[in-house]
């Protein structure tokens, strides 16, 4: 599979962007502001390339929402995005600043190509606008984001849709049908402790900085959540796109809050049955995948795989 990602490394990121290239043949990253900066995002992104020797070039794209304020994730990932890792000095640089243009530009001139979005979605949303053709020209487009159920920064909310609901909005309205690899999913493939010693017990400079990266999650969560073991949203996102059969989805309409008070940035799924939407009216909104299960301890061991592999 030939694959995209776009992203704003973040911790878990960091991992996802091992992941891709060792399941996939990662042929570019893009990254958006999210988590942190768009330029923290973007050298974040050009460190772990780096440390794993990923000859590959690296987009920086959009470095905020499309509308409203930017929502910070620093609390969780650290001033730099990558916790209090030591970071090395950077001897490559960005290929450009046009991350959405290279997204169009490779959806057309690379066959079958997947688009994996696991960061905001205002990159996806900007290349939909340039091109409205875009999803005819990929062979998926799967994102790590929203939830059928509760989410993570509000109480419906989940992070990346947040960040960017309008964007989000126009992806699942345009691009439809999308793979959500949302919260129902992710906070089920968790890793603790052991996955971390693992992680540093390959003694390599990437395998290492998953480590560190996943042990500061770790102590995130244990101050914030009262658990010491977390979820890897995005390389569960990875591992979706790149072993569909370990995964269980269904098709529902999705639609993107845009405007509630309380419910803004909200992944609404209806979950009724098709024959009931179709008596009562069209759902009114394109329908998409929703993943709600996996095989935890295969995807874990994927990923721990991936780590150990830089």
């Amino acid at each position: 599979m030939k694959l995209v990602l776009d992203c704003d490394p973040g911790l878990d990121d960091a991992v996802a962007i091992l992941v891709a290239a060792h399941h996939a043949d990662l042929i570019g990253i893009t990254t958006v502001a999210g988590n942190v900066g768009i330029r923290r995002t973007t050298r974040n992104a050009l460190v772990v390339a780096q440390l794993a020797g990923l000859d590959l070039p690296v987009h920086r794209g959009a470095a905020k929402p499309l509308a409203g304020s930017a929502v910070d994730g620093s609390r969780i990932h650290g001033e730099t995005g990558l916790g209090n890792a030591l970071l090395p000095d950077l001897n490559r640089s960005e290929a450009s600043d046009d991350a959405v243009g290279y997204i169009c530009d490779t959806a057309r001139s690379v066959d079958d190509l997947h688009l994996l979005a696991v960061g905001p979605l205002t990159n996806v949303a900007l290349a939909i606008e340039r091109d409205p053709d875009l999803r005819r020209h990929l062979g998926g487009l799967t994102i790590m984001g929203g939830s059928a159920g509760a989410g993570n920064i509000t109480s419906v909310a989940e992070f990346n849709i947040l960040a960017d609901p309008e964007a989000a909005a126009i992806v699942f309205e345009r691009a439809a049908p999308v793979t959500m690899v949302g919260l129902d999913v992710t906070n089920k493939v968790v890793v603790g402790a052991g996955e971390t010693t693992r992680m540093r017990a390959a003694g390599t400079p990437a395998a290492t900085l998953a480590a560190d990266v996943t042990d500061f999650l770790r102590g995130r969560f244990r101050q914030y959540v009262g658990q010491s073991v977390v979820p890897l949203h995005d390389a569960t996102a990875v591992i979706a796109a790149t072993h569909p059969h370990l995964f269980e989805r269904s098709r529902h309409p999705i639609a993107v809050e845009v405007r509630g008070e309380i419910t803004r940035g909200m992944t609404v799924a209806d979950l009724r049955p098709p024959a009931l939407i179709e008596a009562i009216g069209p759902a009114g909104v394109p329908a998409s995948d929703i993943v709600w299960d996996t095989e935890v301890d295969a995807v874990r061991e994927l990923i721990l795989e991936a780590v150990e592999a830089y």
